[in-house]
């Protein structure tokens, strides 16, 4: 029997599963959407296409789409702009703060000298040019010329009075003349000369009216025939054109023109609305318009093999051929905000909403995303602004509720909008008595299904939606928090519901003793959050989480403080939080003193993953007093510093990350464990020879001991479970990789009541 067929028995044999698209323990995914086109360009085989988030490819002959993302294989996000150059077979990608890639076949070389310079304004490359072995940058500065060969920066033209910083917004090449398109006109310069960093070199035409108006794009051919577009903020934008010696308004009738470019033989002047297509001796031919694809909102076009490739806001790719159109992305939610998350049974649920620093609207519109089945759907209500929370129904995950800023509690199943309540149906009141403006902060559901919702500003600020008859009821708790800001609700493992009281006002906890009905054996109390001296830490609350201890780990301006023995809160008068000391060197300090913490999650081997406002993410131990991980934008694929939520699948492991930027994930090594072996399986398996990420054995008891042996029973690997998921990254205790053959993996609980054996097979 050769090889190939015997392994192939033993895959049969040992009935391996093989899953379906995830990531693997240690990866990184980003969940960013690309609708929202700003450039298009292209090489002989691919359409590249840009938003502020990165980078997708469409392949012209098979149809693939593949991301370039911060995650994969850029070394940022806030793209501005690309380029490509079939001479040098090179994608350029430059990005608002500076920074530039350039993307050889897959591999990446990032410029970073604009993003570090110490230049006051703008940075922002806002159009690439090739010419020969150099990528011409105009910049919110100037102009910079990078050598691609060298991967250097070759020199920087200051182009503005007396040398001075000048913004540049294109830059075409015509009988050796550099035209500028700048933000105080149009300016020329002879290619040939060997000091364009001399500013004098650099002339402005005076002839076009009003030429030291802004100009965003322009266009000349080998005729010395020009077109530029002035920019107005106020009015339309006008189109002059030069020719046979004289300019003339070409058009004024569009309020934006975005891009002017040479596609098919003509000129395509890509609008805010349509594409039109001029002759090179600017006559009139036709024009893509929101007839032929509607809605269109063009930012940038090209052509190939009689179809138009157009960059659309709201669309993503556009492919145009032959008046039929269709639209190309990827697979993520329509917009890239991200706010609150809440996961349960493998499905991950993402609001858009946003509030201000003082808890003022963005008036987002209501929006929510939901992943599952490695798929992304999106729901909008446009009567609703700034989702803030959501929670999904723990006993029916097709069902479950927004929480508004301003738009009262939205209910969906099945992704449809089934209801929203307001005073009509419901005991939420308005901020304001009579109007139309409901802020429903936090929600959570009790043991028993009933779901708590926290509703700011009023004087019941606490309701109840019960689950038996779908009857409403309203708290005041004698006005202790009536006419406040109310935030996030947890409802505890023993039910009792925590809430976080923003602008410094602390938390409140109450406890309805499971009668909802009778208030009168109802227990609350407001926590100012004090140290073991009644000594005030900070009431500056911004986060809240309960462990699987039952410990309330509450995240303020100063840090962590922690709850211990919660379920005394109600009976010790000297309920006072604890600070975690950690040991750094020879000193010892509070845990994350200096950071605000506005995210705590807590995962399947009860470690804590804790989301700052500016220093990214943090994984801590169960007791918080070891770092185990601490990623930020500058030493991770993480999108940025700030973040809004963190949320974990407890099914897979995977810790997804709200930021102000977009949503990330990140595959940890931790899932919920449980009292008994569940669907046990090793993943992946068979390990293949080209895999060396980690291995991972799911569906686990808490904790237990795994024992990986070959065949012949001699260990290989031991390690504990972080929760119900253990990992093993294919070495033996040599820190050598095994050989090929089949290996058992042993799981078993401390006293060894409950064990398990599975097999996997390993591939050298």
């Amino acid at each position: 029997m050769n090889k190939k067929l015997l392994i192939l028995v033993i895959i049969i044999s040992l009935n391996i599963r093989f899953t379906s698209a995830q990531i693997g323990v240690g990866e990184w995914r980003d969940h960013l959407p690309f609708v929202y086109s700003i450039a298009v360009t292209q090489s002989p085989s691919k359409v590249y296409v840009a938003s502020e988030n990165g980078v997708f490819s469409y392949s012209k002959k098979n149809q693939n789409i593949e991301k370039l993302t911060k995650v994969n294989i850029l070394s940022d996000v806030g793209v501005s702009s690309i380029a490509y150059s079939d001479e040098n077979s090179v994608l350029a990608v430059g990005y608002s703060n500076g920074n530039l890639d350039l993307v050889f076949d897959n591999e990446v070389f990032n410029l970073s000298d604009i993003k570090r310079e110490m230049i006051s304004g703008s940075k922002s490359i806002n159009h690439i040019l090739f010419i020969d072995e150099y990528a011409y940058l105009s910049c919110g500065f100037g102009i910079v010329v990078i050598n691609v060969q060298k991967r250097e920066v070759k020199d920087t033209y200051y182009i503005g009075n007396f040398g001075g910083l000048l913004q540049v917004n294109q830059l075409v090449l015509s009988n050796n003349y550099l035209y500028a398109a700048t933000n105080e006109g149009v300016f020329i310069a002879d290619y040939t000369n060997y000091n364009l960093a001399d500013y004098s070199n650099w002339q402005i035409i005076t002839a076009i009216p009003n030429y030291t108006s802004k100009f965003n794009a322009i266009y000349v051919d080998d005729n010395n025939n020009l077109l530029v577009n002035q920019s107005n903020d106020l009015s339309n934008d006008i189109l002059f054109a030069y020719s046979e010696g004289a300019w003339m308004s070409l058009n004024s009738d569009y309020s934006t023109i975005r891009e002017i470019k040479n596609e098919n033989s003509a000129i395509q002047i890509v609008s805010n609305r349509n594409i039109l297509s001029y002759s090179t001796d600017f006559v009139f031919i036709d024009s893509i318009s929101q007839i032929d694809i509607p809605k269109l909102d063009p930012f940038d076009v090209v052509f190939s093999d009689n179809t138009y490739w157009i960059a659309d806001k709201g669309k993503g790719l556009v492919k145009f051929t032959a008046g039929s159109f269709e639209s190309i992305t990827p697979n993520a939610p329509y917009l890239p905000e991200s706010f609150s998350i809440d996961i349960d049974n493998n499905r991950v649920l993402v609001t858009a909403g946003s509030l201000t620093p003082s808890w003022g609207n963005s008036f987002f519109t209501g929006a929510a995303f939901s992943f599952r089945n490695e798929r992304w759907e999106s729901m909008f209500n446009f009567n609703a602004f700034d989702y803030v929370s959501v929670k999904i129904d723990p006993y029916n995950t097709e069902h479950f509720y927004a929480g508004s800023w301003g738009g009262g509690l939205v209910e969906y199943l099945n992704n449809e909008l089934v209801e929203t309540y307001k005073v009509e149906n419901s005991t939420l009141r308005s901020i304001i008595p009579g109007s139309n403006y409901y802020r429903i902060g936090g929600l959570d559901f009790d043991s028993d299904n009933n779901l708590w919702i926290t509703n700011s500003d009023v004087e019941n600020p606490i309701s109840v939606k019960k689950s038996n008859d779908g009857d409403w009821l309203s708290f005041n708790f004698e006005e202790k928090i009536s006419n406040i800001r109310i935030g996030k609700i947890i409802v505890t493992q023993n039910d009792n519901k925590w809430v976080v009281l923003p602008s410094g006002n602390g938390l409140f906890v109450f406890d309805n003793n499971q009668t909802i009905d009778d208030i009168n054996d109802d227990l609350f109390k407001k926590i100012s959050i004090v140290d073991e001296n009644g000594k005030i830490i900070s009431n500056n609350v911004y986060s809240i989480a309960e462990d699987l201890d039952g410990d309330i780990w509450v995240g303020i301006d100063q840090g962590i403080v922690v709850y211990y023995n919660s379920e005394n809160v109600f009976e010790d008068s000297d309920f006072h939080a604890q600070r975690i000391v950690i040991t750094i060197g020879e000193a010892t300090d509070f845990l994350l003193k200096t950071e605000t913490i506005t995210a705590i999650a807590v995962d399947g081997a009860n470690r804590k993953w804790i989301g700052t406002n500016s220093s990214g993410v943090y994984l801590v131990s169960e007791d918080g007093i070891k770092e185990i991980n601490h990623f930020t934008e500058e030493n991770s694929p993480l999108l940025s510093n700030k973040i809004k939520d963190v949320g974990i699948n407890h099914e897979t492991g995977e810790v997804f990350i709200a930021t102000d930027k977009g949503l990330i994930s990140y595959r940890g090594t931790a899932t919920m464990g449980s009292d008994e072996f569940r669907d046990v399986y090793v993943y992946p398996n068979p390990v293949r020879e080209n895999y060396y990420g980690d291995i991972t054995v799911r569906g686990l008891v808490s904790d237990v001991n795994v024992k990986i042996t070959d065949i012949s029973g001699n260990i290989v690997y031991e390690t504990t479970a972080d929760g119900g998921q253990a990992t093993w990254n294919g070495k033996n205790f040599s820190g050598k990789r095994v050989s090929t053959g089949v290996y058992l993996v042993f799981c078993s609980n401390e006293d060894g009541s409950k064990t398990y054996i599975t097999k996997l097979l390993f591939i050298k």
